[in-house]
């Protein structure tokens, strides 16, 4: 063979090399961990974020990374001076004058004794589907999601919007990305944690990403911008309302705008108000039976966590909620909401 043959029979190599080097990095340099983009002004939480950052070392075993992720909650809570996670909610509220309306476009503003401010801006990796859209989310102390929808007061993290289940459910094609959220800094070291812990068992087990689109922590009221005009997503729609029932089909929905699918408002005495709560992967698809990804609901289904992870990956498998748990956080499971109701998209530090 000729030289000239040889180097252009070693063209369509070379051209895959080029190709999988991107991906062999990807695949096995580790995401940098969380972080707080207010890090010159609260030194102390970035420090503890820093100490608390997950180890991801080769062939990690599950339990070496439950013990591990134990080791560091435990670690970080008695940094913070944590005991009870209820703990945190007392302290803020002991920050805020008596008989005043609790709201974190307040709460954010103060600072705690040492000069750190209570609002912090968190920066965690997570798993999206590969054509997923980010989406800049806006706060503001308002009656109704629409006026922050219109008037964008102030811009607080982002959202990740996916039209398709088949994406959704493709796990072999999801990325890595980050999510921005603003939490309480006292409360940021253990949201970190739990989103980190999410996003590294999909690092070592891609049958395990989860797809964590929105994370909702400090806020009264929250939309992205209604600006965007019409949209359709897909979602799935079940038989019933309360039954045990998988049997579901997927629903083409059509909006107005985003803003009708991400919004939100908290009541005043909801933990979102002092940065110290977290839905996860909750939105608002009208028009489907029982079929936003992690209502609030009564239906039997919905305690079958697994089975409606399997059906649509944007639901949290019961794994996340044992994370949760170990945490020490308040979890569906554990409370009763409006009946029989179910608030599956949240979790937080408690009241009492």
């Amino acid at each position: 063979m000729s030289s000239q043959v040889l180097a252009w029979s070693l063209v369509p190599a070379l051209f895959l090399g080029l190709c999988l080097v991107p991906a062999a990095k990807a695949a096995g340099v580790p995401p940098p961990p969380p972080k707080i983009l207010e890090a010159a002004r609260a030194p102390r939480t970035a420090g503890i974020l820093r100490q608390v950052a997950l180890t991801y070392a080769p062939q990690m075993s599950e339990r070496d990374r439950e013990i591990d992720f134990l080791q560091k909650v435990t670690l970080a809570k008695r940094l913070l001076g944590v005991g009870r996670l209820v703990g945190l909610r007392h302290e803020t509220l002991a920050l805020l004058p008596p008989g005043q309306e609790v709201s974190w476009e307040d709460v954010r503003r103060r600072r705690w004794p040492g000069g750190e401010p209570v609002g912090v801006t968190l920066e965690v990796p997570v798993w999206v589907p590969d054509r997923a859209q980010r989406l800049k989310a806006y706060s503001g102390f308002e009656p109704k999601w629409q006026t922050v929808a219109l008037n964008t007061p102030r811009p607080s993290g982002c959202v990740w919007f996916v039209r398709t289940l088949a994406e959704v459910n493709d796990k072999t094609r999801y990325r890595p990305e980050t999510i921005q959220v603003e939490v309480n800094s006292k409360f940021a070291p253990l949201a970190a944690l739990l989103l980190s812990y999410i996003f590294r068992e999909g690092w070592y087990d891609p049958a395990k990403r989860l797809p964590l689109l929105v994370v909702r922590a400090g806020e009264d009221t929250y939309a992205v911008s209604a600006a965007s005009g019409p949209v359709s997503a897909e979602c799935l729609s079940f038989p019933d309302n309360d039954g045990a029932s998988m049997d579901a089909i997927v629903a083409q929905c059509s909006y107005n705008s985003l803003a009708e699918i991400f919004h939100g408002r908290h009541a005043p005495a909801s933990n979102h108000r002092l940065g110290l709560a977290m839905d996860i992967n909750d939105f608002n698809y009208a028009g489907v039976v029982d079929g936003t990804p992690n209502p609030i609901s009564r239906s039997l289904r919905q305690y079958n966590r697994d089975a409606m992870h399997k059906i649509d990956a944007r639901q949290l498998p019961m794994w996340v909620y044992r994370a949760a748990g170990w945490v020490g956080l308040r979890i569906p499971q554990s409370w009763a909401y409006y009946g029989y109701n179910v608030d599956w998209p949240h979790v937080d530090v408690g009241t009492k």
